[in-house]
């Protein structure tokens, strides 16, 4: 790893405003946490917060970023899931996170709606994928830049694997799960992690029928 001690420290302090966005999302909701109690809790200047946040809705941006890589890690390196295996594993994965912090789920399908666009930014660092994930070995050469990227591979080895048919519209299929990811927990936002678990595995249910099924006639 080439990671220097300024990459380091800077990806420290972008997960210390992390954390405690996180830490106050279980009591406060987003628009309320003002930058200067992160700042505060991070010991950060204003300065420094918009040095890393041009603003506060790219911490949700940074999150996803950070959570995408570590769900690649866990189902391809950790439980060595590929195709349509690893896509439940990951709506699995998904119900949890939505169960154990509905409110930053709701944020960011909220930050997803007003954007008009599927979330996309620049790659982590390394330093990123190391101090977020100091256990994990390998995960700094991961090179997962998003959501709709990690479905892309998620799709593909599935085609390779003759899950999907040869014909399949990876695009298409991005977009059918994307909706599902984002429209699960508005519709089940606060509910128990069974009910959403349910109705994930439901909706992939009807996309595994649809995906399937369209080259068949």
């Amino acid at each position: 790893m080439t990671t220097n001690k300024r990459e380091m420290k800077t990806a420290q302090n972008k997960q210390a405003i992390l954390n405690s966005l996180l830490a106050r999302m279980h009591e406060e909701a987003f628009d309320k946490i003002k930058i200067s109690d992160l700042c505060e809790d991070a010991n950060l200047s204003q300065a420094s917060f918009y040095n890393y946040f041009p603003q506060k809705s790219d911490i949700l941006v940074y999150y996803i970023q950070l959570w995408t890589i570590k769900m690649h890690w866990l189902i391809l390196i950790d439980k060595k899931l590929i195709g349509l295996d690893a896509i439940d594993a990951l709506f699995d994965l998904t119900a949890k996170t939505c169960a154990s912090q509905p409110q930053l789920m709701a944020e960011i399908v909220a930050f997803q709606a007003k954007s008009h666009k599927i979330i996309t930014c620049p790659p982590l660092t390394e330093a990123d994928k190391v101090v977020a994930y100091p256990d994990y070995q390998g995960i700094e050469a991961m090179a997962v830049t998003d959501l709709p990227e990690l479905f892309a591979i998620q799709i593909q080895q599935a085609i390779n694997a003759k899950e999907l048919p040869d014909e399949s519209d990876i695009s298409t299929l991005i977009v059918s799960l994307s909706a599902i990811f984002f429209a699960v927990p508005i519709m089940f936002n606060q509910s128990p992690l069974k009910d959403i678990q349910a109705a994930f595995k439901q909706q992939l249910c009807l996309f595994r029928q649809g995906a399937t099924n369209s080259f068949s006639s």
